[in-house]
């Protein structure tokens, strides 16, 4: 019979025949071509490989053996054994497979093969029945040993050298389809993720807020990596991270530093997650531009190129679903803060007023300061232009930094932002208006560097949501003339405004003739450079007393005098007859009045 029909005839026989030294070993040979050119699923090759390895040397069974790293992992066995597929490996160099991957060379032991050195015993494997065995290398495209194919035979078979050939031709056979289904797995593997990736890119996109979706990245993180764990954390105003969510729950620990964690996998710090040292990290950060966010950190308990890649696209979906959620919030947040302002300015007048608080988390019934900030721009023209040279902020960047430094100090701050100035509500907590102002007087509103700064004003303590309409008008008040009275930034509570705060409304009305006659006074100074409403202002604070105003203005107390009868003559007042008090009032309106239109401006 020839070796064709000897083929056909095994091929639709039920069973293979065991191979002989003449030609039924070209008939094994081309069985394993054809399981070979079935399809790319590996499976089904190495199932099909060891099956008529086994049936074609009538051997008790046949492992086929994968390199992975350092090691070899057993990837296919015969019937017995295929149980232990992927739960026994041996290092390069060890047992005789081992031997056989490091050397390069095939191995034949035809009897008592436990006596043989490179043997290594696996009682799993019952290798105490083995009698002979034979194993052969198989090389990839660039003659790189890829696995090992081994026979194993129970007394008192034992193999011969045709069962060596045949196995190196099989093994020959095999490295390229092996190869070849090795790369479509991966691809078929990369695809799959691919797909995964997507399906996780639409949950995070559809996630409802900024909490959904950072669940959706950590639960799809876990699921899609085979991770044991996946944590977010995000930045927070006080720049300091914080645990938003994770796979498995677990309650929140203390916030951890930024440079404590690793940028680029490591282990994560005890802090965080225990001090296992099998604890290993994946870290990608949460970046949006040159922002950014917080972190993604997961457990792997190897690290891949294509778990790297993965990780690294759904932390960039994840940074855009955070930052679109904030921005939406934000912008929700800003919206109903204005509402709640405005709805303070008019004496909580508004019925919806309690409904706004409690969606902002605002107690209007706890103590709190209102703060109004605007830039310091009381300072006279020539000295804006000696700095000019300085680069000078935009409004948005020193309010950025102002509110930054305010809502570090003072959790659950609220803020309203207009075109030139801001306002906000400053909750006192367990601290007194004293210790608070203290701490906002410490902080630094010159911002010399940009040759510019901010003028704060903060009101007497609000309780009560009737309270802060006033506070309101108190700060932007003190923010006002708190700057003209100092000439540039700082900060200024109601209080210090001392006497002007009897005055702030009175330079707006019908003009009196105190007001009228300190006017001439006033553009008296303005004409010939003196200083009679200074000396009139001071003279009428010390109560006429002639010595003690002499000694606060520093002159002589005939120059006072002189001056004095000067201002009499210049604007027709009698100081011996008229109202001192009205005069007092009507001195502090005229210098008011007069030092905003130098300073430009009627309030904010």
């Amino acid at each position: 019979m020839s070796s064709a029909s000897r083929y056909e005839a095994d091929r639709q026989g039920s069973s293979l025949k065991p191979v002989r030294e003449d030609d039924g070993e070209l008939a094994y040979l081309y069985r394993v071509i054809e399981t070979i050119g079935s399809g790319p699923d590996l499976e089904a090759i190495l199932r099909g490989v060891v099956h008529l390895a086994t049936e074609a040397t009538g051997c008790h069974a046949c492992l086929i053996w994968f390199v992975e790293g350092e090691r070899l992992v057993l990837r296919s066995s015969s019937t017995p054994y295929d149980h232990l597929v992927g739960g026994i490996s041996v290092g390069l160099g060890e047992g005789l497979v081992g031997w056989v991957a490091k050397t390069r060379r095939a191995a034949f032991i035809r009897e008592k093969a436990l006596e043989d050195p490179r043997v290594r015993y696996f009682p799993e494997l019952e290798e105490e029945r083995f009698q002979s065995l034979v194993s052969v290398p198989m090389f990839d495209r660039n003659a790189d040993v890829m696995g090992v194919i081994s026979l194993h035979a129970e007394a008192p078979h034992e193999f011969a050298r045709a069962h060596l050939d045949f196995l190196e031709n099989t093994a020959s056979l095999m490295a390229g389809a092996v190869e070849n289904a090795r790369l479509y797995e991966q691809a078929t593997a990369r695809v799959t993720l691919l797909r995964q990736v997507s399906e996780l890119s639409q949950r995070i996109a559809s996630a409802a807020s900024v909490d959904a979706v950072l669940q959706a990245v950590s639960d799809g993180a876990v699921s899609l990596l085979g991770a044991d764990r996946a944590e977010i954390y995000l930045l927070e105003s006080d720049e300091r991270l914080s645990l938003r969510a994770a796979s498995p729950a677990r309650s929140r620990g203390a916030s951890p530093e930024p440079e404590i964690l690793p940028a680029h996998g490591g282990k994560l710090p005890e802090p965080i997650w225990g001090s296992s040292e099998d604890t290993a990290a994946n870290v990608v950060p949460l970046i949006i531009g040159d922002e950014r966010l917080g972190l993604l950190a997961v457990s792997l308990a190897d690290t891949t190129p294509e778990a790297a890649t993965t990780l690294s696209a759904v932390a960039a979906h994840a940074s855009v679903a955070i930052r679109r959620h904030q921005v939406i919030e934000s912008l929700q947040e800003t919206n109903l803060a204005k509402d709640l302002f405005h709805a303070l300015a008019a004496d909580g007048s508004r019925s919806d007023l309690s409904d706004l608080a409690d969606r902002l988390s605002i107690d209007l019934d706890a103590p709190h300061l209102v703060l109004h900030v605007k830039e310091g721009g009381a300072a006279p023209r020539k000295r804006a232009r000696d700095t000019s040279a300085h680069r000078r902020l935009p409004w948005r960047a020193l309010a950025g930094q102002a509110e930054a430094r305010l809502a570090g100090r003072f959790r659950g701050s609220l803020f309203d932002h207009h075109e030139r100035s801001f306002r906000a509500l400053v909750p006192l907590a367990d601290e007194s208006p004293q210790q608070a102002i203290e701490a906002i007087r410490e902080m630094d509103w010159s911002n010399e560097q940009a040759a510019t700064g901010l003028s704060v004003g903060v009101s007497n303590p609000c309780l009560g949501t009737r309270s802060f309409a006033k506070g309101l008008r108190e700060a932007a008040s003190a923010a006002e003339v708190g700057a003209l009275i100092r000439g540039g930034p700082g900060v200024a509570t109601y209080d210090d405004l001392g006497p002007y705060r009897y005055v702030l409304g009175s330079e707006e009305g019908d003009r009196d003739r105190f007001q009228q006659a300190l006017q001439m006074v006033l553009e008296y100074d303005e004409r010939r450079g003196t200083q009679l409403l200074h000396t009139l202002e001071g003279y009428l604070d010390h109560r006429g007393n002639v010595v003690a105003t002499a000694r606060a203005l520093f002159i002589h107390a005939n120059t006072l005098r002189q001056r004095l009868d000067r201002i009499q003559r210049v604007s027709g007042l009698d100081l011996e007859a008229d109202d001192w008090l009205s005069l007092a009032v009507a001195a502090k309106v005229v210098k008011l009045r007069k030092m905003r239109e130098t300073a430009g401006t009627k309030g904010d």
